[in-house]
């Protein structure tokens, strides 16, 4: 008895010791200990079309623990919980769970937690009534002495997901209603990246959260075919998008390499100034590079040969860390519904990338709808489109009462949202912009005119329009668009499509029978966008 109780007294201690050892090349797993820190209330966009929005929510503000870039050190970190303010005061229930992955940030308070921006905004809109959990990641808020890990998509979902446990923590303690809620997963830009490396990190990682959809629009799902297309066009009308990305990878992988091998001057000697001091923000940085330089012009002859060191350090790295393409081997879920969208006219960053993602998803067995028309540029307006698309995609996820009540009104009041131009009460009118004053004036005219048509300058027309623009007829505002100019395709006969008030009477043939459906809406919504 006494050896076999000493052949496990041994074998014990030696489990223990390899236990130990082991422990202690893996990341440690702590308490979260998170903590609110702030809750405010938030009535963002004021003095848009006179506060026509009426966006007010309620923002719950953490601290909570995570890791850093290395996966192994302890870091404090922010994130933010967001509501309406009828769902914050349980007087509204709530609908849906979003994980908004934040839009591309270079400068001091620019997260969501401290300056929330347009799109975040927006998803707090009374009439969907949505919880809206946005972590701020390492390099911002308690981090800002540090470079930021952007688009390093393992340390983004490690972040992230210790950021959502901590916040259903939070809206259990408060007693939300949140736990069938269906989940929305989405970013545009850098965080159309951030969403695809959190759907890959949570489907390894996190089988007890159930993504309903993942939207990612306008994202470098693939860095290697980001910095491929800027060496082969020699172009980009973002150029501080790739020294975010290598001043990122360089000092948060501590990649073997001078800056001076990849950058010319003046970029090579103010990395730290432009960009690491957190000083300034992306347009500002872009000025500084100075905006219409050419890419050969920013880039030494070394950083232009990516199959070479010093320029291959940070390709490779790329590769490595690519969520699509040859490079990549996760399987994304079966059971979530993908949307991956990119403007043609992008010229920020090419669309292939995103065509890209779409064909990885496509190879492997997912249910998922791309959209890669023509939206214009990467900010405007394909920016706001793809969160459009969003918003009505979440609808039809949702798919429950309200959601019908949502898409009519949307419909009914889309010839009044619908604008190519700034309508805002305080704009300007430069000679571009379509100032209130005088589109009010020109709505008069019409008023008065019920027969012709009238521009927004108040000129009456001859017959029907033949260019696209915005008119008025009869008091109401009119949106003619070309199907041509948007598909790309040869115009044809019927090339000219006006939305107006026909859209009134569609809905109210969907509605002639009492069963309309939201897919039919939605179809509707949708054909309309893509004429």
């Amino acid at each position: 008895m006494k050896k076999i109780s000493r052949h496990w007294l041994l074998a014990i201690t030696a489990i223990m010791l390899v236990q130990l050892g082991a422990r202690a090349e893996r990341p440690q797993y702590f308490d979260l200990d998170w903590k609110i820190v702030e809750i405010r209330h938030m009535h963002p966009m004021e003095d848009f079309m006179n506060d026509i929005l009426d966006l007010q929510y309620d923002q719950i503000i953490f601290e909570y623990n995570s890791l850093g870039p290395d996966m192994k050190t302890p870091v404090r970190l922010t994130a933010s919980i967001a509501m309406p303010t009828a769902v914050y005061n349980k007087q509204a229930s709530p609908r849906a769970l979003v994980l908004y992955n934040q839009f591309t940030t270079a400068k001091h308070r620019e997260r969501a937690s401290q300056e929330p921006d347009v799109e975040y905004n927006l998803l707090l809109n009374k009439l969907q009534n949505l919880i809206v959990i946005s972590p701020d990641l390492y390099g911002w808020t308690l981090t800002e002495d540090k470079p930021q890990a952007f688009c390093c998509p393992e340390i983004t979902g490690r972040e992230t997901s210790d950021a959502w446990t901590a916040a259903m923590e939070i809206l259990k303690e408060k007693e939300y209603d949140y736990e069938s809620l269906p989940i929305i997963n989405m970013g545009y830009s850098a965080g159309g990246f951030s969403a695809m490396a959190v759907d890959k990190y949570f489907n390894a990682n996190r089988k007890d959260v159930k993504f309903a959809l993942t939207a990612a629009g306008g994202a470098p799902f693939d860095p290697t075919t980001v910095y491929e297309n800027y060496v082969k066009t020699n172009y980009t009308r973002f150029p501080c998008a790739l020294p975010l990305m290598v001043v990122a990878y360089k000092e948060t992988y501590n990649l073997p390499m001078e800056y001076s091998d990849i950058f010319q001057e003046p970029l090579a000697s103010n990395v730290e100034n432009w960009i690491l001091s957190k000083d300034y923000n992306t347009w500002e940085i872009n000025g500084l590079i100075s905006e219409g330089v050419k890419v050969n012009q920013m880039l030494t002859p070394k950083g232009c040969d990516y199959t070479r060191v010093p320029a291959k350090t940070v390709y490779d790295k790329f590769r490595d860390n690519a969520l699509c393409g040859p490079w990549p081997t996760w399987q994304p879920s079966a059971t979530t519904q993908y949307f991956i969208f990119h403007s043609k006219g992008d010229t920020y960053m090419m669309n292939d990338v995103g065509i890209e993602m779409a064909s990885y998803l496509d190879d492997h067995g997912c249910d998922y709808e791309s959209d890669f028309y023509d939206w214009g540029d990467h900010v405007y307006y394909a920016g706001f489109v793809f969160l459009a698309r969003v918003l009505l995609k979440t609808e039809l996820t949702i798919n429950d009462d309200h959601a019908m009540e949502i898409l009519q009104t949307l419909l009914s009041n889309l010839n009044q949202y619908l604008e190519i131009a700034d309508f805002s009460a305080n704009a300007e009118d430069d000679g571009n912009n379509i100032s209130v004053k005088r589109v009010r004036a020109a709505v008069a005219k019409a008023s008065a005119d019920p027969d012709h048509y009238y521009t927004t300058n108040g000129e009456p027309i001859n017959g029907t329009p033949t260019q696209p623009g915005i008119y008025i007829k009869n008091g109401k505002k009119i949106i003619v668009l070309s199907k041509s100019s948007i598909t790309g395709e040869a115009p044809t006969d019927s090339d000219l499509i006006f939305i107006g008030d026909e859209l009134h009477d569609t809905v109210g043939d969907l509605n002639k029978d009492g069963n309309v459906s939201i897919a039919d809406i939605m179809t509707l919504i949708d054909m309309i966008l893509k004429k």
